[in-house]
């Protein structure tokens, strides 16, 4: 926001029936804002960047690409992005391993329905109020790295969850859950993956807390996509 004449603008979105005293209680302080940007906010450039009608994901040399898992630019706001009225301090409760093996972690999912909703590790982060406003906090983890085919993507949400009125001075823990599936990723038959590699865990949009670790072993198949037939 670089224009002098404006101090802040307000966007609802499409908020529902009782959006307007949500808002009221957010600019008055009534209530804490804990929300997250749902959307990659580019800059007003982007239109000229990339032809409306092109829906590829991905960059190439007509485009910058989309979404903040492949946009090559900088955004104006990121998607996950959010303000808070206090100021949070972090760090691992229950950090991941520093390697894991693939193999065993498919051999542990194979009585599960669906192996990809079979859990990598759960991991906890505590979470402190450093300021002086009672605060939820909407905890965020992405995960990055040049692991499977490429092109590799900037990075991917793997698991996020809500804690609710974390008062001055005091620490909730985030319990975040991740699984096979939020780290596959796809081959060009729509195929889903887990690779080896080295991957790093990224805490919120501006990168608070990370932590690195190691898929070891072969790459496995998680899912198979429905292929037209021969």
């Amino acid at each position: 926001m670089s224009y002098c004449q404006i101090n802040a603008i307000v966007w609802g979105g499409y908020p529902g029936q009782s959006g307007g005293q949500a808002l009221f209680d957010i600019l008055t302080g009534t209530v804490a804002p804990a929300g997250r940007l749902p959307v990659t906010q580019y800059p007003a450039g982007y239109v000229n960047e990339i032809p409306m009608t092109d829906m590829n994901l991905r960059p190439d040399g007509t485009s910058p690409g989309r979404t903040y898992k492949w946009y090559t630019g900088t955004p104006v706001y990121p998607f996950g992005y959010g303000e808070h009225y206090t100021t949070f301090g972090f760090g691992w409760s229950k950090a991941p391993a520093n390697t894991y093996n693939i193999q065993q972690l498919v051999n542990a999912g194979q009585g599960a329905t669906y192996i990809d909703t079979t859990a990598l590790d759960t991991l906890a982060i505590d979470v402190t109020n450093t300021g002086k406003v009672m605060s939820d906090y909407v905890a965020l983890l992405f995960a990055s790295g040049q692991y499977g085919p490429t092109p590799y993507p900037n990075k991917s949400l793997v698991t996020y969850t809500r804690l609710h009125g974390i008062a001055p001075g005091s620490t909730l823990t985030a319990t975040l859950p991740i699984t096979l599936g939020a780290l596959a990723r796809a081959d060009t038959n729509g195929n889903f993956w887990l690779y080896p590699g080295t991957y790093t865990l990224i805490l919120d949009t501006m990168g608070t807390l990370t932590h690195e670790f190691t898929l070891t072993g072969n790459a496995a198949q998680l899912t198979r996509f429905p292929q037209n037939p021969a």
